[in-house]
């Protein structure tokens, strides 16, 4: 199973969309960023793995992430959102004989 999630800050109330089902143990996530400033260029534009993470885990290092970029750019980011992919385990023994 795949878990996509995005956030942005121009979505309604700030939350983020899910796609696919929330794991309940944690999860190998790959995470991709953009900050942009008042003029329209973009500030940042990373990349990073986060291993090991539950949901609620991931979105309290994102939220520090997303601080801390905000920081180095004087707080002065306009538009900030990320994206966030999770790939399930393969399931074994399945279709096999016991």
């Amino acid at each position: 199973m795949t878990t996509t999630i995005f956030y942005s800050t121009e979505m309604p109330n700030e939350q983020a969309k899910v796609t696919g089902g929330i794991p309940t143990k944690p999860m190998r996530w790959h995470v991709g960023y953009v900050v942009k400033t008042p003029d329209g260029s973009t500030v940042v534009q990373g990349e990073k793995t986060i291993q090991r993470a539950t949901f609620e885990e991931l979105r309290a290092v994102m939220n520090h992430t997303i601080d801390v970029i905000g920081d180095e750019v004087g707080n002065e980011a306009t538009f900030v959102s990320w994206r966030a992919t999770a790939h399930g385990g393969k399931k074994g023994k399945r279709g096999k004989r016991k």
